[in-house]
């Protein structure tokens, strides 16, 4: 996507110092998150989180905090606009809306997986 600087796969909102996906998955509290940094003189806020309502299904009930759908703005005004798109989507949206939290890097293994699972089956991303 234009504008977007870097992405990283890692995990927010628990209370874990430093998790793993050990811990994640045995209940820690965080959630599997992706970073994305990116130049809002390039792309608005806005359209990356309408990005995010298309690639994921944001009316999934969280089951375990592991896979919940969740925003972590970081600052009042991202806040403010998660807060509306979510309600703009839809009242089946199970998606909740947070302030910034540490966002803790995930193993390397996780870290652009989806290419590197196509690149071990011969295909291109």
């Amino acid at each position: 996507m234009a504008g977007v600087v870097s992405t990283a796969v890692g995990y927010a909102g628990g209370e874990t110092e430093h998790p793993t996906y050990k811990t994640v998955c045995a209940g820690d509290g965080h959630t599997e998150a992706l970073l994305v940094e990116f130049d809002p003189a390039r792309l608005a806020y806005e359209d990356v989180l309408r990005m995010f309502f298309r690639e994921h299904d944001a009316t999934r009930a969280k089951h375990k905090a592991q896979y919940k759908s969740a925003i972590w703005a970081q600052s009042e005004a991202q806040r403010e606009v998660a807060e509306r798109l979510v309600a703009a989507v839809g009242p089946d949206v199970q998606t909740e809306v947070h302030g910034a939290v540490p966002f803790w890097e995930a193993e390397e293994y996780h870290q652009h997986y989806l290419e590197k699972s196509m690149a071990k089956r011969g295909r291109g991303w």
